[in-house]
């Protein structure tokens, strides 16, 4: 038993040997790895400033992509929130007979909130319509004439009870109104001398503002892509410039065996920082543009406001992200064409 038990010490001892030998040599390719990437990046760096003036130029016209990008999501932005004001500050208003009592214009009401596309329904009773238009009367005209106010609350009260309907989607009225036609508990309960309002007019108006919006988008997003193209472009010949100027040094490597991304990365470094730099730039052109002019639009891009210093990381990381996609599809063309043709 003792015999068998030094054995398996020394098949343990093995065994450790081998692992650790084996934990080196890991240890070594990813040393290796590691150091053949910091002077990917290193050579990268230096070619970005090497080349300045073509810097420069790749990383404007960069600049102008995201910006006209940013610009076009910002204008939708904000013309999604003045549909949304609009639609806020927009009712469908319903009247009732004045001799209706509570439960039955309860029951009105119940039946309307059943409806899909109704979000909200208010009731305004004879009498608070009659003390709201009095106030208003009384504080426009600054009357103060006791016995005057005294006979306005008491003359006779006409006004209908109002039904305000706020509605999801003000285009949307058609489910509405044929419920108000059809049903017959509503029907005998209706004011026959005033008609339903179906804000036909701020229906047009949230129309012809959703299709602006739609031809902002379709206008900004082929902009935005006409200069992507034409930055893909830019920062092609940019990389091929700088692949001619290092062609000697490219074949050397390509001599003694270097590995293809050890060729290639440097410009695809160098690349990235044109789209890391251009992205810098136009972030601070579109959040110092947004937050200077947003009170000159009636509050339409506050909502684009708080919500870019609510998650301002994640917009300029977006913006860096799209930067150093363009910057690295081009660097890779513009490489893999040279490899090939060598």
């Amino acid at each position: 038993m003792a015999k068998k038990t030094k054995e398996e010490k020394l098949e343990a001892k093995k065994t450790a040997a081998i692992s650790k030998e084996r934990l080196e040599r890991i240890t070594k390719t990813r040393k290796h790895h590691l150091r053949n990437n910091h002077r990917v990046i290193k050579y990268g760096a230096k070619s970005f400033i090497r080349n300045t003036w073509l810097s420069i130029a790749a990383i404007a016209i960069m600049v102008v992509t995201l910006v006209v990008l940013s610009a076009t999501l910002i204008a939708a932005k904000a013309m999604d929130s003045a549909i949304a004001q609009i639609r806020d500050q927009v009712d469908i208003s319903i009247y009732l007979k004045q001799g209706a009592n509570r439960s039955q214009v309860s029951a009105v009401v119940n039946k309307l909130k059943s409806l899909k596309n109704v979000s909200e329904v208010n009731i305004l009773s004879p009498e608070e319509a009659n003390k709201k238009i009095n106030d208003k009367i009384i504080n426009e005209f600054n009357i103060t004439d006791e016995d005057l106010i005294k006979t306005m609350r008491e003359a006779p009260n006409k006004i209908s009870w109002t039904l305000n309907v706020k509605m999801n989607d003000l285009n949307g009225t058609d489910e509405l109104e044929n419920f108000v036609n059809g049903d017959q508990e509503i029907q005998e309960l209706l004011d026959e001398t005033k008609k339903p309002t179906y804000a036909s007019s701020h229906r047009q108006t949230i129309k012809n503002i959703a299709d602006v919006m739609n031809k902002v988008q379709i206008i900004g997003l082929s902009a935005a892509g006409v200069f992507g193209v034409i930055a893909i472009l830019v920062v092609f010949n940019t990389i091929r410039m700088a692949i001619f100027n290092r062609k000697e040094e490219i074949y050397m490597m390509r001599l003694v065996g270097a590995s293809r991304w050890f060729i290639v990365g440097p410009f695809v470094v160098e690349a990235s920082i044109y789209g890391i730099v251009a992205a810098a730039i136009a972030s601070i052109a579109v959040f110092a543009t947004v937050f200077a002019i947003r009170g000159q639009f009636d509050g339409m891009l506050d909502s684009t406001v708080e919500l870019m210093k609510l998650y301002w990381y994640a917009i300029v990381a977006a913006l860096v992200v799209v930067g150093m996609i363009i910057g690295i599809v081009s660097a890779l063309l513009a490489t893999k064409k040279y490899l090939k043709q060598k």
